[in-house]
């Protein structure tokens, strides 16, 4: 592990920021369901199942109200537990448990159904200033990277793929590979293990009360909360609970001013 820089003010040591790191969906991108999204979403959840014959018979309406019924209750499940189960089984015990099949079946298949369901069941548009904010944080320096909440493995590397940004983020960590959810801190500890870091050099960017705020505030870092109202149904409960962040924006440029403010104050500008 390379040594950490330090600065030293009259009020003694502080850290250099060396770490941005950013959520993903509501973050990077914002997600919404159109008529197109749909039809894509079944007709490619249709194909993977068909290769083993799976559930051929049932039409789409029992079929995909089912899988949201399953999401939701998954949903329930990882909130309260904040671990990732095996896409293999989510698919098993959540998403397809009413129908009566031989769930061996899905043996394999879990990944890249999950893929789907967290890929193309929503369209999304990359957030307004994505790329200006990415290239100018990497041009002053910043390692860039993601923890996310997502049931696939390959989600994340697919939508940077599309955003084209696939080159910009060092690092990635996914509650798929660790099997932790925000807002558990263990996942932003882990992240400080990986990058060998310390909480004062990180900063996080994220969009929810209940799981980014929460999650930061938990583990003592600093977070950039970005406005989303297409998530303000998650933080109703945490609204008037006392969770604040550092800041709170509503484009994603904003990020470079309030990095740039802190790399001023850190040399007692």
């Amino acid at each position: 592990m390379q040594g950490r820089k330090r600065l030293h003010k009259r009020e003694g040591m502080v850290y250099m920021l060396k770490a941005v790191l950013f959520d993903v969906g509501g973050t990077l991108h914002t997600q919404v369901v159109t008529e197109a999204s749909t039809r894509r979403f079944r007709s490619l959840i249709r194909e993977v199942l068909s290769r083993r014959g799976i559930l051929s018979g049932i039409d789409d309406e029992t079929l995909f109200s089912a899988i949201s019924e399953g999401g939701k209750r998954y949903k329930k499940f990882t909130e309260e537990a904040l671990t990732e189960l095996d896409p293999d089984v989510i698919w098993q015990d959540y998403f397809l448990a009413p129908f009566d099949f031989d769930k061996a079946l899905l043996t394999g298949l879990g990944e890249e159904l999950c893929c789907i369901f967290d890929l193309e069941e929503k369209e999304i548009i990359p957030r307004e200033g994505l790329h200006e904010t990415v290239a100018a944080l990497r041009a002053r320096g910043y390692q860039l990277g993601i923890i996310s909440n997502i049931m696939s493995r390959t989600m994340v590397g697919k939508v940077l793929e599309r955003h084209g940004l696939t080159d910009a983020f060092s690092y990635v960590l996914q509650s798929s590979d660790c099997k932790i959810r925000k807002p558990d801190p263990r996942i932003f500890d882990l992240c400080l293990i990986d990058l060998g870091l310390t909480k004062d050099e990180v900063i996080y960017v994220g969009d929810t009360i209940s799981r980014d705020v929460r999650g930061t505030k938990a583990a003592g870092w600093r977070i950039i909360q970005i406005d989303n109202p297409l998530t303000y149904h998650r933080d109703t409960a945490y609204r008037n609970m006392g969770y604040a962040p550092e800041y709170f924006i509503h484009a994603l440029p904003e990020v470079i001013g309030i990095v740039d403010g802190l790399r001023q104050a850190e040399k007692g500008g």
